[in-house]
C-alpha cells in the first residue's frame, strides 16, 4: 500500500522545491544585494543574516540552501520525466539529500534559538519546507520497500 502515487509524490516534491527556491533565492538575493531582509516586524532577519553563523567556509548558508533546492528540483523533474537513471537512483538520492538538508536546517534552527537568540521567519519557512520534502521522500521510500524488507522478521 502506498499513500501517494509516484507521480503525485514527485510532483509534490517539485512544488515544495519551488517554494524552497523562493525562500532561499530571496535570502541569497538580500545577501548579495546587501539589502535588509524584510521581516514585516516578525523576528530578527537582519541579525540572523549578519551573524557569524550565516556563512560556512565563506559561503552564505542561503546560497547553500538555494543549491540544495535547485538540485532537488532537478531530481524531481528528471524523475517525473522518467529518465532511467532517475528512476533507478532518484529515491535513494532524494532520501540522502533531504536527510542531509534536514540535519542542516535542524542545526541552523538550534543556532537561531539557543546561540544567537534570534529567529528569521524566512529561515523557519525554509526549515519547514525542507522537513516537508524529507517527509514526502521518507514516506514514499518506506512504502516502496519490498514486503520482505519492510517487515521485521
Amino acid at each position: 500500500m502506498r499513500p501517494l502515487s509516484d507521480k503525485t509524490a514527485w510532483t509534490l516534491i517539485a512544488l515544495l522545491a519551488v517554494a524552497g527556491l523562493g525562500t532561499t533565492g530571496y535570502l541569497t538575493y538580500s545577501h548579495y544585494a546587501d539589502q535588509v531582509t524584510v521581516c514585516a516586524g516578525i523576528g530578527s532577519c537582519e541579525y540572523v543574516q549578519n551573524s557569524s553563523y550565516s556563512r560556512m567556509a565563506g559561503v552564505p548558508v542561503a546560497l547553500m540552501g538555494l543549491g540544495f533546492f535547485v538540485a532537488l528540483e532537478g531530481l524531481a523533474l528528471l524523475r517525473l520525466a522518467r529518465l532511467p537513471l532517475a528512476m533507478e537512483f532518484g529515491q535513494q538520492a532524494a532520501f540522502s539529500m533531504t536527510l542531509g538538508g534536514l540535519a542542516f536546517v535542524a542545526y541552523l534552527t538550534y543556532v537561531e534559538l539557543f546561540v544567537i537568540d534570534a529567529v528569521c521567519p524566512w529561515c523557519v519557512a525554509t526549515a519547514c519546507i525542507t522537513l516537508a520534502c524529507f517527509s514526502v521522500v521518507a514516506l514514499t521510500t518506506v512504502f516502496s520497500l519490498p514486503e520482505s524488507a519492510a517487515e521485521p522478521g
